[in-house]
């Protein structure tokens, strides 16, 4: 099978947080498709669907020929950042650590707020970058700024004297997460904290940047908690991004003076069997689930849950899974709603309402299907004809879908309905399921030799010869 982060449509571009929407117009759309094709026929294959999650895939860093993208003029009211920079509260003194500084948008910023006795050190692994951040720097009178040039493994920050570091659309890019969290723990000073902003995966408001320039909360605390970090502030106010405040939890000892106390985590199915939360879920058409989740405890909570999860109906409308992670953060007694991004797995049951209501299944339930979600959620697909080929690749796994199965629903795109179902079958491939084994598999001949992309063809050549 073909292993592949295929990005149908958007090839990699060289500003590295460049939008999706660059590429729009449906004449542009085939162009795309060549692009893919040609990153499919030469990556290696995959023998089987995965049991256990992906490993994350950093994304590659910014060019400093990207620059200018950084100070953009619409970038303020997109990032609001004097409101993410007020979160963090930094006063005269501090010192301050901005890590993945770039042209210094948001180092110049904090050094007015740490002024005139405090200090930032504006870190990048890029001597250009820096070149462009002191010019900046010098054009705008300012002090208290020291340029760092960082290591891919190590930020090059003095050992317990950091008050807060800054990670701004930046540590997703780490080519050593471990490391540098390590090296991060170790410049924090005791209960120093580190203010991590990141676009969101769970609710679609950041599809207009790269899906591996997107962290969902559940992927960001799995790597952080168990790195000797506690989650203290979640906030959800920026447009598109989570702003995550950490602290750096004490693990030898020492008694934690000024520390704030942990938002407690968990996966949901953690929370459901400690008696954490009660939960029910309902349908909420053909794209969503809604679960009414309610807190039985007085603290605030973090619940995440992972793409894949299964929703069983209880009656005769469709199952659904979650095509996301999910997020929500319990701060109130009452219940609250919590929507999920999903889909429907049965193409002939009726698409659920709000008066169907299902059984929650843990991901690991549906390994074929998770694996499939798996794939769609990593990838940048267009949104004209993003949804319908990640349904028609869930039916070609759940019900084994052919051909004749698919063509309806395949025509709600603004390409060839073959050219659709080429697709979704090489995507679910590439996730680890053996088309061979599948019906879509024995009615190729309805839909490769209508192909016009002959690298497209390609592909089911290669794996016919396999």
């Amino acid at each position: 099978m073909i292993k592949a982060s295929l990005e149908l449509v958007m090839p990699r571009f060289k500003k590295a947080h460049a939008p999706l929407m660059k590429v729009c117009a449906p004449h542009r759309l085939m162009v795309s498709l060549i692009c893919f094709v040609l990153v499919i026929t030469c990556i290696p294959k995959l023998t089987s669907a995965q049991e256990g999650p992906p490993q994350r895939i950093p994304a590659a860093f910014m060019s400093y020929l990207g620059a200018d993208w950084l100070e953009r003029p619409g970038r303020i009211s997109e990032e609001r950042p004097d409101e993410m920079l007020a979160a963090m509260g930094l006063k005269d003194g501090d010192t301050v650590a901005d890590i993945g500084a770039g042209s210094g948008f948001h180092t110049r910023r904090m050094a007015r707020l740490v002024a005139p006795t405090g200090q930032v050190f504006a870190v990048d692994i890029q001597p250009e970058m820096l070149d462009i951040l002191k010019d900046r720097v010098e054009d705008e009178g300012l002090t208290g700024i020291v340029p760092v040039l960082g290591e891919f493994d190590d930020p090059k920050l003095p050992d317990n004297q950091i008050d807060w570091i800054l990670l701004v659309d930046v540590y997703h890019e780490f080519a050593n997460p471990d490391l540098m969290l390590a090296k991060m723990r170790q410049a924090l000073q005791d209960n120093g904290k580190v203010a991590l902003v990141e676009y969101r995966v769970e609710d679609g408001t950041g599809d207009h940047i790269k899906a591996d320039h997107r962290m969902s909360v559940h992927q960001v605390l799995s790597e952080w908690i168990p790195a000797g970090f506690k989650l203290i502030e979640l906030h959800e106010f920026l447009p598109s991004q989570h702003l995550f405040i950490f602290q750096k939890a004490m693990s030898d000892g020492l008694t934690e003076v000024s520390a704030q106390p942990a938002i407690s985590s968990y996966n949901l199915f953690e929370a459901i069997n400690e008696g954490h939360v009660e939960v029910t879920a309902s349908g909420q058409g053909a794209e969503a689930v809604n679960l009414t989740i309610q807190r039985m405890r007085s603290d605030p909570m973090v619940i995440t849950l992972p793409v894949g999860t299964y929703f069983k109906a209880l009656g005769s409308s469709s199952d659904m899974i979650a095509r996301r992670d999910g997020v929500i953060t319990l701060e109130e007694d009452s219940p609250q709603t919590w929507t999920l991004l999903g889909r429907t797995v049965n193409r002939n049951r009726p698409v659920p309402v709000a008066e169907d209501g299902f059984d929650i299944h843990p991901d690991d339930e549906q390994i074929p299907l998770r694996s499939v979600m798996w794939q769609f959620q990593g990838m940048s697909l267009h949104p004209m004809i993003g949804s319908v080929i990640e349904q028609l690749a869930l039916w070609i796994v759940s019900e084994n879908a052919g051909y004749d199965d698919l063509v309806e629903h395949a025509s709600l795109v603004p390409i060839p309905v073959e050219q659709a179902v080429a697709l979704a079958a090489a995507y679910t491939d590439s996730a680890g399921i053996d088309i061979t084994q599948k019906q879509i598999w024995a009615d190729r001949d309805k839909f490769v030799p209508a192909l016009t992309d002959e690298a497209l063809k390609k592909v089911f050549e290669a794996r016919n010869l396999n």
